[in-house]
């Protein structure tokens, strides 16, 4: 019974830890997740579910920042050849991440991606402080 118990919890422990199934028209789509000196993207997945298409994850405040407001997220389309297809400022909520009693200082994110362009290759969430200069970095 013990032996049950525990393969049991093993499973369920397993389960945790696989990635969302993106949905199987967007499957071959690469995520990529670029960190900043104040936050940690942690997680991307795409999903779908009656309505359009989005990516969404969490991002970790770095422990020794101490503000998050002027950070937001680039989410970037790139082709095969890695020419950027379209990109959008996104930001996280909440925007002010707060360390919780035995939480990770985490917040969310979900940025619309239809319509997608159809030769999208690359997805890439890259965390960004303050404002974009006119080159666009």
């Amino acid at each position: 019974m013990i032996v049950i118990g525990t393969a049991l919890v093993l499973v369920g422990l397993l389960g945790c830890a696989t990635p969302f199934r993106a949905p199987s028209d967007v499957a071959q789509l690469k995520l990529d997740r670029v960190d900043s000196p104040v936050v940690i993207v942690e997680k991307i997945w795409l999903e779908r579910r009656n309505g359009p298409l989005v990516v969404k994850g969490l991002v970790l405040k770095r422990s020794e920042a101490t503000d998050t407001t002027q950070t937001h997220l680039d989410v970037i389309l790139f082709n095969e050849a890695g020419q950027v297809l379209r990109s959008s400022v996104e930001h996280f909520e909440p925007r002010q991440i707060i360390p919780q009693w035995k939480r990770p200082a985490e917040a969310s994110y979900r940025a619309v991606l239809d319509p997608l362009p159809p030769d999208a290759a690359r997805i890439e969430v890259r965390a960004h402080e303050g404002a974009h200069n006119p080159e666009g970095t």
